[in-house]
Formats: C-alpha cells, sequence, structure tokens
C-alpha cells in the first residue's frame, strides 16, 4: 500500500483527533499521569458496543464519525487495543504535542466541553448496555 504525504497527515490528524476526544474523558485531577485514562479510554466495552451507543445517545457524534469513516476506523482501532496499550498510545500523542495539552485543558474547562465530556461519560458508562 502506498502512503501519500497528505493521506499520512489526515491519518495522523484523525488520530490526534480521536486522542484529544479520549484525553477529554479524563477527570479534572491532578494525577501523576494527567490527560490519560477514564471514560472510553478505560472502558471494556467492544468497539461495536460504543458505535451503538454513540449512535443511540449522541446521534450528531454518530452522524459525524459516519461521514469520517477513516476517523470512525482509528476508533476502532484504538478501542480494539488494550486499555493499558490505549493509554500509552493517547499519553504518546499529548507527549507528541504539548500544545494540545493546554487547547484540551481549555476546551475541557468551557461550558461546551463540559457537556461533551458528559456525553462521553454517559457512553462510556452504557456501552455494556448495547
Amino acid at each position: 500500500m502506498t502512503f501519500t504525504r497528505t493521506g499520512i497527515m489526515r491519518s495522523a490528524v484523525a488520530l490526534g483527533g480521536l486522542m484529544a476526544a479520549g484525553a477529554l474523558l479524563v477527570p479534572a485531577t491532578a494525577s501523576a499521569q494527567p490527560g490519560v485514562g477514564g471514560g472510553l479510554i478505560e472502558t471494556t466495552c467492544t468497539f461495536a458496543q460504543v458505535d451503538a451507543a454513540i449512535h443511540a445517545e449522541a446521534p450528531k457524534l454518530a452522524e459525524h464519525l459516519d461521514s469520517h469513516p477513516e476517523r470512525k476506523a482509528k476508533l476502532q482501532e484504538l478501542l480494539g487495543l488494550p486499555v493499558d496499550q490505549r493509554q500509552q498510545r493517547v499519553q504518546q500523542w499529548l507527549d507528541d504535542h504539548p500544545n494540545a495539552r493546554t487547547k484540551i485543558e481549555e476546551k475541557r474547562n468551557s461550558p461546551e466541553g463540559q457537556q461533551k465530556i458528559d456525553k462521553l461519560r454517559g457512553i462510556a458508562n452504557s456501552c455494556h448496555n448495547y
């Protein structure tokens, strides 16, 4: 398979976006590893369960993911990893993108960010029902 520079960048941006979204699920408490863990990062749900929960509980997010199959595939890949590897991948992404942590914190602390966090936590908490 041949990758173009644009294709690689799109994949990196998609994965970065998913990592940032995952990092938004982390409780805003101080810890030894800020930005890693919690919510969908630590779920034991399968991708199919998470996808079903997203469709049921966050139709706009489901529509967005469905219209970007490459991002959906990255989410499937991430959720296919064991929890410890997901945490490592998120931490590595945050380490590689130091400005992202600041942006994530800003979003986390906004009213819109809190709404997204609540919605994603709900999905993480209910995905076992699907």
